[in-house]
């Protein structure tokens, strides 16, 4: 019987986003003045770091719980974000959001031994990136112009929204398995794809200079893809749900 897990995550993006910023904020810096800008924003860098609870309700998750010494908590982890916002109203913003979430674990068959009364281990693992199109209400002024120049950022700013996209989704388990015949084997499974996924959420923006503010936000993720590799056959679709609370920097742009 062979069964899966899931895989490492790829944070390359996190860098470009980093050095966007370390690039814009010095070409903007000059429109900063003394606790004010000259303008209005046009938009935002959000970069953010934060816990991913998972939602694990799936045949996937119940089958690998039932085999193997996991819990639905080992699926949870750390996530990290990245968002570029446009300002398209005094209240609203349009962001394009990407985020990773991903664990591995190192498991074995709960009930199982082989022949030398040693643990059959595997290691499991599983990444999550949701890509979303999210729209943001300011539930307060984000600020006041001051003549004709200078704007004045608000120092406490709630906010919430809502988005849609795609949930892309990697799913490894490498080591010992047993058989149907009850041999035991070496084998890597993987599998792969993308769902669609809708993501509601809240956070606040906490001014720290005209340009930076800390963000803390919370948001639910809801998603599910079908399940290719036919290691997985009559599976129903994984769950990619779950909570996630993270803490951030945001560049005003």
């Amino acid at each position: 019987m062979r069964q899966g897990i899931m895989g490492g995550g790829r944070k390359k993006w996190l860098l470009g986003a980093v050095l966007l910023a370390a690039c814009v904020m010095p070409a903007r810096a000059q429109d900063a003045g003394n606790g004010y800008l000259f303008g209005v924003p046009d938009g935002g860098l959000v970069i953010r770091f934060g816990y991913a609870i998972a939602s694990a309700n799936s045949d996937f998750y119940r089958q690998t719980t039932s085999l193997f010494n996991v819990d639905k908590s080992d699926f949870n982890g750390p996530t990290v974000g990245g968002e570029f916002d446009i300002r398209v109203a005094p209240r609203f913003d349009v962001a394009l959001d990407v985020a990773w979430a991903g664990v591995t674990r190192q498991s074995h068959y709960r009930n199982l031994i082989d022949n030398n009364d040693q643990e059959i281990e595997q290691s499991t693992s599983v990444n999550r990136v949701p890509v979303t199109v999210n729209v943001k209400a300011y539930l307060a002024s984000r600020g006041r112009s001051v003549g004709r120049l200078a704007y004045i950022p608000s120092k406490v700013v709630p906010w919430v929204g809502a988005g849609v996209g795609a949930s892309w989704y990697k799913v490894r388990q490498a080591g010992d398995f047993v058989a149907n015949t009850g041999a035991v084997y070496s084998d890597e499974i993987t599998d792969s794809g993308w769902g669609p996924a809708f993501q509601g959420m809240g956070g606040v923006d906490v001014t720290l200079t005209p340009r930076i503010a800390l963000m803390g936000d919370a948001r639910y993720l809801w998603s599910r893809a079908s399940m290719g590799s036919a290691s997985f056959a009559g599976f129903d679709k994984i769950d990619l749900s779950g909570v996630s609370v993270a803490l951030g920097v945001t560049f005003r742009l």
